[in-house]
């Protein structure tokens, strides 16, 4: 069985993770991708698991010519199932399978919660995936509130399926080697109170929520050092500074940037956040666990469902109640958050384990390949 996996882009990003993941999660089938842009940092990873192109178009203004030449690319591929991942990937690669029979699952890892925050050409695209929503045979979302909220869209419900994202139990895992170097290299003390946040800076991540919540926090937590990290959570980015400083925060902040370490950062928070007002299933909780680390989340998406009852969930846009969720876990023990933290971890291996979501993918592509036989 082959699959050719075609997805927007290879930039660090979750959908991007975890089709490396899946990838390196299967032995079967046979695996190819096409990238619709050029070469990414994630290009070298994907090229040492399956076979790889780069398209070099912009999938937000793809031509005639770029549909035409994805097509040619599929058929000479010949593969069993396609494979889409992300909204313009899923839009391209049906615009470039018209009139051909091989099936085509496509890949939806957002939700809608916050599409007034997407650009104009983004919501567009959306626009036209619930168009010709009827043309794949299985649409895939990370989330059940996802899957609820495209078809109140305008999606083809008939199609929607939801697989979680898995996760690399091996390598996320607690690491207190990792903790002591992280927390060395950034200037934290062994015993500071950390709270971190692994999320880029984009309107849907709030953290304008996060740091109002900091400073509400502050006065009865005075020693907390709360980390950023991800694209935009830099000293070079003007209005998150001007943010921090207007609330007084500088010298309790540490600004990482994107990192590519994310497992040893978890493991030097003592909790781990997220501020966002939407999401769909939240990659950053799910690591955070793994890595052994509790965690209060807006309850977006499927951050809930993730949690269960191993840490804190608070309504999103409200810095208040996202300040009183961190105040429940650190008022608890060190040997009681590290408790913890291991039920957190224990509930990723049991419920996401990255193995048991590839099987899962497996069976939906050998039940569409069957299906494709089948049809006279």
């Amino acid at each position: 069985m082959k699959v050719c996996h075609v997805i927007t882009g290879l930039e660090v990003g979750g959908a991007e993770l975890a089709l490396c993941g899946l990838l390196e999660a299967l032995s079967e089938p046979d695996n190819t991708v096409v990238a619709l842009r050029g070469e990414s940092p994630l290009s070298a990873r994907v090229a040492d698991l399956a076979p790889l192109s780069h398209l070099d178009m912009n999938p937000g203004r793809a031509t005639p010519g770029d549909v035409l030449r994805l097509r040619s690319v599929l058929r000479r591929n010949q593969p069993d199932v396609i494979h889409a991942w992300m909204y313009h990937a899923n839009l391209v690669t049906s615009l470039a399978m018209t009139g051909l029979r091989t099936p085509v699952i496509w890949g939806i890892h957002h939700s809608l919660s916050d599409l007034a925050s997407e650009k104009r050409k983004t919501r567009a695209v959306i626009r036209a995936n619930a168009w010709l929503s009827r043309s794949p045979k299985r649409i895939r979302y990370v989330s059940a509130l996802a899957a609820k909220q495209h078809s109140q869209f305008g999606f083809s419900a008939r199609r929607a399926l939801v697989i979680p994202n898995g996760y690399d139990t091996d390598r996320l895992k607690p690491d207190p080697a990792a903790r002591t170097r992280v927390r060395r290299e950034l200037g934290i003390d062994p015993d500071t109170l950390v709270i971190g946040m692994i999320a880029r800076v984009h309107p849907t991540k709030d953290h304008a929520n996060f740091l109002e919540a900091a400073a509400r926090f502050l006065p009865e937590h005075p020693g907390t050092v709360f980390v950023l990290v991800g694209e935009g959570a830099s000293d070079d980015n003007p209005s998150l500074l001007a943010a921090i400083d207007r609330l007084g925060l500088r010298p309790h902040m540490r600004l990482c940037g994107k990192r590519a370490d994310v497992p040893a950062l978890d493991a030097a928070f003592d909790i781990a956040t997220l501020s966002s007002r939407g999401e769909a299933f939240p990659n950053a909780v799910a690591e955070a666990m793994a890595c052994g680390t509790p965690c209060v989340a807006t309850d977006v998406g499927d951050a809930a469902l993730i949690i269960g009852d191993t840490g804190v969930e608070v309504p999103p846009r409200d810095a208040p109640a996202l300040s009183r969720g961190w105040a429940r876990i650190a008022a608890l023990s060190a040997s009681e958050r590290e408790a913890l933290g291991l039920r957190a971890r224990e509930r990723i291996v049991e419920c996401f384990a990255r193995k048991a979501i590839a099987h899962r993918f497996v069976d939906l592509y050998r039940e569409l390949v069957n299906t494709s036989c089948a049809d006279p």
